[in-house]
This record gives structure tokens, C-alpha cells and sequence, in this order.
């Protein structure tokens, strides 16, 4: 897969995003959206006219088959950047305590067992992946019996993925002694750049909220729904105590 092929399409998708849509909800997405978009296409122009010793200014020097990036492209870099690193962790906290909210037994493993908490977000990453990646195929191939032509997009569903019961035993169960692998993270070339302090951005809020909250549960009446895209994540979730 071309880079520049794959950013221009992200560019592409990130225009149709930030325009207005028709529920309320999303409405209030989309304006952050476009907000974000603005300040990125700032901190670019201001780059390109004030060039410095970081990240942005050096991205002007790439290249993609012997061409610099274009403007959509760079953009589309920074944002995938941005992006990456904002919504999976609170994602993934949202699956994570629905979960333990939803199972009491689970939750108080946790509290009385704190070293398990390692273990537990590599759990959590399996069966609550919050990102379906997307790919732009470079050439024809056949997979399965499904031919897949150059430009086709490919999505690798990883919450799928974490399911699958021909690589894990019992995969709809949650237990805080597996180890197997998962895919939540990516893989080879495309492994997250961010997967260490994703990890450790869970694993300290699980233990100081655990530390700090009493036993919780879903709020009386209150009924959690979820986002179903190339984010699953639960947009909002109400708990109480005692």
C-alpha cells in the first residue's frame, strides 16, 4: 500500500466528517472535529512559515516515491497522529468499566488482587478492541475465495478478531490469567507506536480509580448504548455507589 495513496484517502474521509450532520449527537462530534482540523491546519501553515526543531516541520522533508508530501497528505498525517492518540485509551476506559460496572464479582477480583491488573488490560485489549483498522490494497489478491482488487479498502476488524474461537478458548469469557496474543494492537509494520503508554495509561487508571471509587454499578435506569464504527466505544456511561 502507497502511503500517499492511504493518507489523501484518510484526508478524504476527514473532510466528509467534519461536515454537519443530522443527529444531535453527532453534531456535537463533528464540530469537534472541525475544530481540531482548524488548529492542525494552523500549527502547519505556522511551520511552514516559521519551521523549528520538531515533529511538524520535519514532515515537510518526507517523501513518498521520490515526491514530497503533498498538503493532504501532511495533514493527514498529523491528524492520524492526533487522533491516535486521544480517543482509544478513553474508549478503551469506557468498554473496561461498563464491564466491571456490569459484573461486581469482576471488579472486586481486581480490587483484592491489584497485581492482576497487568494482565487485565491485555485481557480488556482483547475482548474490548476499540479500533477496526482500515487498509487500501495495492494489488490483486484472492483470500478466501474473495477477489480483492488494488484501491479496494480492506477493514481487520480486531474486536472480531478477539473473538475468534479457533485461536482463543472460550473467547466470550474475561479472565484476568490469559496470555495469549491479540491482535488490538496492531501487527508487524503497523504495530502502535503508542501500545506502551496506551498500557500504562490504563493500567494506572484502573488502579487509582478502583482506589479512590467503591464498589460501582450502572446508574438505576440508565441503559448504555454503544458507537459502532472504526471506534467502539460507549459515548456515555452513567455509574453510582454506595
Amino acid at each position: 500500500m502507497r502511503g500517499g495513496v492511504a493518507m489523501y484517502r484518510m484526508n478524504q474521509s476527514v473532510r466528509l466528517y467534519a461536515t454537519p450532520f443530522c443527529q444531535p449527537r453527532e453534531q456535537l462530534r463533528a464540530s469537534g472535529v472541525r475544530k481540531v482540523k482548524a488548529y492542525l491546519e494552523e500549527q502547519i501553515a505556522d511551520r511552514r512559515a516559521n519551521p523549528r526543531d520538531d515533529y511538524i516541520s520535519r514532515i515537510f522533508d518526507y517523501e513518498i516515491d521520490g515526491r514530497k508530501w503533498n498538503d493532504a497528505e501532511i495533514f493527514g498525517h498529523c491528524f492520524n497522529l492526533f487522533i491516535g492518540g486521544l480517543d482509544t485509551v478513553t474508549s478503551m476506559l469506557g468498554n473496561i468499566f461498563t464491564f466491571l460496572a456490569r459484573y461486581p464479582d469482576r471488579q472486586e477480583e481486581l480490587r483484592e488482587n491489584p497485581g492482576k491488573i497487568v494482565l487485565a488490560v491485555e485481557e480488556f485489549f482483547r475482548a474490548f478492541a476499540p479500533v477496526s483498522v482500515f487498509r487500501i490494497a495495492a494489488r490483486e489478491m484472492e483470500i478466501h475465495g474473495q477477489k480483492i482488487m488494488p484501491g479496494d479498502y480492506v477493514a481487520v476488524s480486531t474486536p472480531v478478531a478477539g473473538r475468534d474461537p479457533n485461536f482463543y478458548d472460550n473467547p466470550n469469557e474475561i479472565r484476568f490469567d490469559r496470555r495469549g496474543q491479540h491482535i488490538s494492537l496492531g501487527y508487524g509494520i503497523h504495530k502502535c507506536l503508542g501500545m506502551h503508554l496506551a498500557r500504562l495509561e490504563l493500567q494506572t487508571a484502573l488502579e487509582e480509580f478502583l482506589k479512590a471509587i467503591p464498589p460501582f454499578r450502572i446508574k438505576d435506569g440508565f441503559e448504555v448504548g454503544y458507537f459502532v464504527g472504526n471506534i467502539l466505544h460507549v459515548p456515555e456511561l452513567h455509574l453510582q455507589w454506595d
